[in-house]
């Protein structure tokens, strides 16, 4: 396990870290903010039809 304390190791981890996490901002911004890009709205819709 010491591989994880090497300065190489730890440059690669702290990219992947920060790529994940730019790829979980884009899809949360894709899914859940209405009219972002097509003008309908997100994955969440703003208004439902009631059950009856």
């Amino acid at each position: 396990m010491s591989f994880l304390f090497e300065e190489k190791t730890s440059k690669i981890m702290k990219w992947v870290g920060g790529f994940f996490a730019v790829i979980i901002i884009i899809s949360m911004l894709l899914l859940y903010a209405p009219g972002l890009l097509s003008g309908s709205g997100g994955a969440l819709p703003s208004h439902s039809a009631p059950v009856s």
